[in-house]
């Protein structure tokens, strides 16, 4: 294993360096080719009104972003953000709850509905997509039955300021994703359980092997998923100052854009946070852009599709380029994982340099 690491670490990260350094370009020749389309795209105003816009696809992309990286996919986060959008209204305006009692009742109860996935997954043995697409119904029709289908008007003020004010200028919800992405990035990168949730991705067996329990992994996995977009559906609350039962649905497949175009590999082991902030920046640019250059909404579907499919085929073909083929010699040689004997005590004590040489953090 050790000869394994030492060989393809060079390789799977000039992989990855060029994979990040062609989105940030992409993201600025964007932001270039609509700035010179029209002189008010790179005012400072505007700027601001892309990042606002892209903060809630920022949120449930990288709530799916530690999901991709499993290798499952969560359907159901547009009907979360919905559910929990109308729940958290619904107790404000028909119950008296306070804003702050009302955005963590939101938080608990999409880690609760994210939660549910990853039981489906793991312990019911469903395939994520039949999974997440099951629930997605099902809490979409939730979100219809708590008001029978009618939007929840007159949001308390004092929660709308909570999620709509500005610090230094800056608006909060722009501080709050910047704040979420740093606890992401070093939940991903700098702790075990980040090592862990890469380690599944790359491959379930060898990371059970080696000590990782799988299904606590991707149940806490999910319920932070569904956690962020319950969090991504209360934004969408304060924003219009009401809550309506499909408020969340647009956000799926953007969010999902997103975490593709910043790297996420759907085949699971691999993903990035900084690169899907900068997805959800490139998504919200074009959204921006072409209002300002007055193209019809419907075409924006047409360009989103076009972004994910160039950035997926950009990614198959660098890593045929660069890194594919010594991928597959190093996986040739690789030697075939022994299944511990029953003697064995601590598999976890005996097989933890393969978890650290798999995730190579």
């Amino acid at each position: 294993m050790t000869t394994d690491t030492a060989a393809g670490r060079p390789q799977r990260h000039f992989h990855l360096n060029m994979q990040a350094l062609s989105i940030f370009l992409a993201a600025a020749a964007i932001f270039v080719i609509f700035g010179f389309l029209n002189s008010n795209f790179l005012t400072v105003g505007n700027l601001r009104d892309i990042a606002v816009s892209a903060c809630v696809n920022a949120l449930i992309g990288i709530g799916l972003t530690f999901v991709i990286i499993t290798g499952g996919i969560d359907l159901s986060v547009g009907s979360i953000a919905s559910f929990v959008g109308i729940v958290s209204a619904n107790l404000m305006v028909n119950s008296g709850v306070g804003a702050a009692p009302a955005l963590l009742v939101g938080l608990v109860l999409g880690f609760v509905a994210g939660g549910l996935n990853g039981i489906l997954i793991t312990l019911v043995k469903l395939p994520p997509f039949i999974a997440t697409l099951g629930t997605m119904s099902v809490y979409q029709g939730l979100a219809y039955v708590v008001t029978e289908g009618q939007p929840v008007y007159n949001v308390p003020q004092s929660f709308v300021l909570m999620l709509n004010s500005y610090i230094a200028g800056v608006p909060i919800i722009v501080v709050i994703v910047i704040v979420v992405a740093l606890l992401a990035w070093l939940l991903l990168r700098r702790t075990v359980f980040g090592q862990n949730v890469i380690a599944t991705g790359g491959s379930e067996e060898t990371a059970w092997l080696s000590g990782v329990r799988v299904a606590r992994v991707k149940i806490l996995v999910y319920g932070l998923s569904g956690s962020l977009a319950a969090l991504a559906g209360l934004v969408v609350v304060a924003r219009i100052s009401a809550a309506q039962s499909e408020a969340g649905a647009p956000y799926l497949l953007t969010a999902i854009a997103a975490a593709v175009i910043g790297g996420a590999n759907l085949m699971g082991g691999e993903g990035r946070i900084a690169g899907t902030l900068v997805g959800a920046l490139i998504l919200g640019a074009l959204t921006n852009g072409l209002v300002l250059l007055n193209v019809p909404s419907f075409y924006e579907q047409i360009v989103t599709g076009l972004v994910v499919v160039i950035a997926v085929a950009i990614d198959q073909g660098s890593k045929h380029a660069w890194w594919g083929l010594g991928r597959g010699r190093r996986n040739r040689s690789e030697p075939t994982p022994v299944t511990p004997s029953p003697s064995t005590t601590d598999p976890a004590e005996a097989s933890e340099p393969t978890v650290a040489s798999r995730t190579g953090e």
